[in-house]
């Protein structure tokens, strides 16, 4: 019987050996680039509370991350050089509709930030024509979209 869980426990990480081996070519890790942006983002004078910022270097491989419920956002391991930014309010208001799903019922729910939509021209790194230039280190970019 021992024999018998022997070879099965082979199989098995002979098995997972062969699935990493054949998803090596379709996921690429990002490359470490040592540099973070971060700022805050407004929507004419409304601090914008909950978005996707998306981020994308010269190599097209784009970098996410959120503002969160003070307006402040901030992206680790970004492209060096050149980027192309966008704001998706969109992709934001269903990741937090999922948050307040699974928060706990309690009879004091936290109540959820005031939504801002922002026109979808901006949701696209290609449409939205914010740029900013990225170093090693620490990078500050204020995002102001005009109403």
């Amino acid at each position: 019987m021992r024999r018998i869980h022997q070879v099965l426990f082979l199989f098995v990480i002979l098995l997972g050996d062969m699935f990493l081996v054949s998803c090596e070519g379709r996921y690429r890790r990002l490359p470490e680039t040592g540099a973070t942006l971060e700022g805050n983002v407004t929507y004419g004078k409304d601090k914008v509370t909950f978005a996707q910022i998306i981020v994308v270097g010269e190599s097209g491989t784009p970098g996410y991350c959120y503002v969160e419920n003070d307006g402040h956002y901030k992206c680790e391991n970004v492209p060096l050089g050149e980027v192309s930014i966008a704001i998706n309010s969109d992709a934001a208001r269903g990741i937090l509709m999922e948050r307040s799903m699974l928060q706990p019922q309690t009879k004091q729910k936290q109540p959820l930030p005031k939504l801002i939509t922002i026109p979808t021209k901006y949701a696209d790194p290609a449409t939205s024509g914010i740029k900013t230039t990225i170093v090693k280190g620490m990078n500050t970019f204020n995002i102001e979209i005009p109403k």
